[in-house]
């Protein structure tokens, strides 16, 4: 399923560092966190990887790791030096941000070091499958994914009387999906049904758990200078509603948007499908596969290394992703 590199952009043109950035903050650091990064290393031969973290955590799976890639404490005033006019009054955001809302502050962390060093930002939910060199060749890039077409309206505690037929829709193709991957063995009918559905409930937007550009690119500029127009306290305002308020504007001429299929191919309202029935096949153009831990903690905090390991006769989509990387040895 883990897919051999693909030929490599010529290096000369390429204008993204082969480096990838994740970003930890907590004590708490389970086995999944280790597999998102084996699986970089394994698709991404030569690569850099840089681990940003806060409070960092001390157990195994978070040592097996200090050989492999570079742990960097995240130094806020060297983040913020030299920034920009248009930049600087993200920094009292960022200080005011409550402690108990790491994802907001992972959010804007995220977009300032991508901003000063450039690279690959990912989130440790995600499971690597391709070398990301033929993608360093753009300024930048984001991807789309296929998300409840009034989810801004929904979080923003506003209501439009549309919400009410599309979520009917949703609903349906939310349990319809559920259903046929866990009792109806993925009937390809039944897909084509959900994907009917989906027509209907969905609107292609823009997420941030996989970004890439060149150092000082635009678009994170802008996303930056936007930050103190966002309200942190609505869910996901500074991460995909920020990204999306962003490509609105003239800085998306610096980014590539891509399709849901190489990040995203499975709905984040449906990621159950990474955990149940048979394991579908992945888009060709798949790079790396974002599960989304916010759906799943309880499940995710019980994946190990010792049944994750264990062949089993029918694996779903995540086991045998997860087996792929660690038959390879980690």
């Amino acid at each position: 399923m883990i897919r051999a590199p693909m030929e490599a952009a010529d290096p000369e043109a390429a204008l993204i560092p082969h480096h990838f950035h994740l970003i930890w903050i907590g004590r708490n650091f389970p086995f999944v966190n280790r597999l998102a990064v084996e699986s970089i290393l394994q698709t991404n031969p030569g690569a850099r990887i840089t681990i940003h973290f806060e409070n960092p955590p001390s157990n195994t799976d978070w040592q097996a790791l200090q050989s492999k890639v570079e742990f960097r404490a995240i130094d806020l005033p060297r983040l913020l030096e030299s920034l920009p006019p248009s930049m600087v009054s993200v920094v009292p955001v960022l200080e005011g941000i409550s402690s108990g809302y790491l994802a907001g502050r992972s959010n804007i962390l995220r977009y300032l070091i991508l901003y000063r060093e450039g690279g690959i930002y990912i989130d440790f939910d995600t499971l690597t499958v391709r070398d990301y060199r033929p993608l360093l060749s753009h300024p930048g890039f984001v991807g789309e994914e296929a998300v409840f077409r009034y989810d801004d309206d929904r979080v923003s505690g506003r209501f439009k009387p549309g919400i009410i037929p599309h979520g009917i829709f949703f609903g349906l193709s939310y349990y319809l999906s559920l259903w046929n991957c866990k009792f109806l063995g993925d009937s390809a009918p039944v897909n084509a049904v959900n994907r009917g559905l989906m027509a209907l409930w969905s609107d292609r937007k823009l997420n941030n758990a996989v970004l890439g550009c060149a150092a000082g690119n635009a678009f994170f500029e802008k996303a930056i200078a936007l930050v103190p127009e966002t309200d942190p306290k609505i869910k996901y305002a500074l991460g995909p509603i920020l990204m999306n308020r962003t490509w609105e504007t003239a800085a998306s001429a610096h980014m590539r948007r891509l399709g849901a299929e190489h990040f995203y191919f499975i709905p984040p309202s449906q990621t159950y499908r990474f955990f149940y029935g048979p394991a579908p096949e992945l888009p060709a153009d798949a790079y790396s596969m974002h599960w989304c831990s916010s759906n799943h903690k309880r499940l995710a905090g019980g994946l190990t290394l010792e049944n994750l390991g264990k062949p089993v006769k029918d694996p779903t989509l995540f086991h045998k992703l997860a087996l792929e990387v660690i038959g390879k040895g980690i």
